[in-house]
């Protein structure tokens, strides 16, 4: 960024107005931060005549370009911790807030990735397991396994295998180290450590607090709930939800009434936010579940969606977030409750928001009277994907036309398939009842087939996020456009053209 970016400072206090809501952050030589300042006309100077560079414009950030002996007073920041937001705030002695920001995260699109990592890995697992199996016919090297097959490794019982596989159990591999984390809950406290530590990198604070909370879920439900209360729920006489499934259903499937129950379905998938509860539960048997599955069949239940999951991973890893930033702060790590934030909240008369709250928890830590609460800038800072290190973008299905329009997809039915548009076996069925066998042949002979194939990513590429400069002003990359010709920027209307614009900066959490 070695453009003249003094005059866009310049150019940003013109537009901004009122000047005390504003703070220039300072960095020493060496790169240490030191003490923000307000003196925007000294700043000016600075950078004009050359004793100082900017680093950043948003925000605004400056590095002495000689030794400083200023020294530091004591700043206290404080973190409204959260799933999706996060309020993070810096006061300094006299109660100023001098740092506000609200982080917006992506933790929500962590299952839906994983999801489709395992998907593509179940695939080409797949694949290779019917290569192997097809090799193995033409070599005339099968084997008949009346009994079954037991796994090596596996001890209880028989396992059945698929295929001519003939490695050890996976389950006897999986062993999860202590303090092992979900993907969802380690991004969430990686979040909030990344965001102390990018204030770090701007205000030497030194006392730190952090909003500490666990949420009880039965409570929340019921205020009435009380010590024994929380363990006499409806599966307290059952020692897991399926014998309690069984024990409703009286052993039979809810569909057919009459077979046993073979499977625990799940009225609403789990990976579109499907409950563990018994309210989303049913028990089916082998027929109906594989109707159920291939959209041969309906369930008349409703189900339910899970219930506070964001305060669930939230407590999850908030031990790991304290412990993360005790490390940084050692005993000056403070913490302090919600109800002691909201009440403070409300004496000052502060609207409820996440980096409200921060600026209160910072209060709270430090003992430190807020002045001027009101009067300070507020920064939006976004969480974007950094490294997209898939190779594999998406698997198209195979598709079947019939004069040019798409009119199955699939030899059968996959799990969820869209009923618009049905598996080439359903759709060569209903022909055949429509307008003969005859007839259905004779067109089953007319498709065009479309393999089906991967789609891949550029590894190269820029991802949503990266900042770039156009004509000397900083944008923020949205999208490609127009076979990447052109670029999409957050808050801009007007699209830029690419090879006018200087890539200077990739990083995870961005100042919008």
């Amino acid at each position: 960024m070695a453009i003249q970016l003094h005059d866009v400072f310049h150019e940003a206090l013109s537009l901004k107005g009122d000047l005390e809501m504003y703070v220039v952050y300072v960095l020493n030589k060496d790169g240490s931060p030191l003490m923000p300042t307000k003196r925007f006309g000294h700043v000016r100077r600075m950078l004009k005549s050359g004793q100082a560079k900017a680093v950043s414009t948003k925000p605004f950030v400056i590095q002495l370009l000689y030794d400083s002996t200023e020294y530091t007073q004591p700043l206290y920041g404080g973190i409204d911790p959260g799933r999706i937001n996060i309020g993070e705030a810096v006061i300094n002695e006299k109660g100023e807030v001098v740092y506000e920001a609200h982080i917006i995260t992506r933790n929500k699109r962590i299952p839906r990735l994983m999801a489709k990592r395992k998907a593509y890995r179940q695939a080409s697992r797949r694949g290779e397991r019917l290569r192997r199996k097809r090799r193995a016919r033409k070599c005339g090297t099968t084997t008949m396994f009346p009994e079954g097959r037991k796994l090596p490794g596996y001890k209880d019982g028989v396992l059945a295998v698929k295929d001519i596989i003939n490695t050890e159990a996976k389950f006897n591999n999986r062993k999860r180290p202590a303090g092992w984390l979900t993907p969802t809950a380690r991004q969430c406290v990686q979040t909030h450590i990344n965001g102390v530590r990018q204030i770090c990198k701007i205000l030497p604070v030194k006392y730190w607090t952090l909003e500490y909370n666990r949420f009880a879920f039965k409570r929340m439900d019921d205020g009435s709930i009380r010590g024994i209360d929380y363990q006499n729920n409806k599966t307290k006489q059952f020692d897991n939800v399926n014998d309690y499934i069984d024990y409703l259903q009286e052993g039979r499937c809810i569909l057919c009434g009459c077979n046993s129950i073979k499977h625990h379905h799940h009225i609403i998938p789990k990976h579109k936010g499907g409950s563990d509860g018994p309210e989303n539960i049913v028990g089916l048997c082998d027929d109906c579940h594989t109707k159920v599955h291939t959209n041969k069949a309906e369930l008349d239940c409703i189900g339910k969606r899970k219930k506070y999951v964001g305060a669930a991973i939230v407590n999850i890893a908030m031990p790991h977030i304290y412990d993360e930033l005790k490390e940084i702060f050692g005993k000056n790590l403070f913490v302090c409750k919600g109800r002691n934030t909201a009440k403070l909240r409300s004496e000052y008369g502060i609207s409820k928001e996440h980096c409200s709250d921060a600026v209160c928890v910072a209060s709270l830590g430090g003992n430190i009277p807020l002045i001027n609460v009101n009067d300070s800038s507020v920064f939006t800072v976004v969480q974007f994907r950094n490294h997209d290190r898939a190779i594999i973008k998406t698997q198209y299905e195979r598709t079947y036309k019939l004069d040019g329009v798409i009119i199955a997809k699939n030899r059968k039915p996959r799990f969820e398939q869209d009923k618009k548009i049905p598996a080439l076996s359903d759709w060569y069925k209903n022909l055949c009842e429509e307008v003969g066998v005859s007839k259905a042949r004779a067109l089953l002979s007319k498709l065009k087939v479309a393999k089906s194939h991967r789609g891949y990513n550029n590894t190269k590429r820029l991802m949503n996020g990266a900042i770039f400069l156009y004509e000397g002003k900083r944008y923020i990359l949205k999208a490609y456009k127009s076979r990447r010709r052109y670029l999409e920027a957050y808050g801009q209307e007007k699209l830029f053209l690419a090879k006018e614009c200087v890539f200077v900066q990739r990083k995870s959490l961005v100042y919008v």
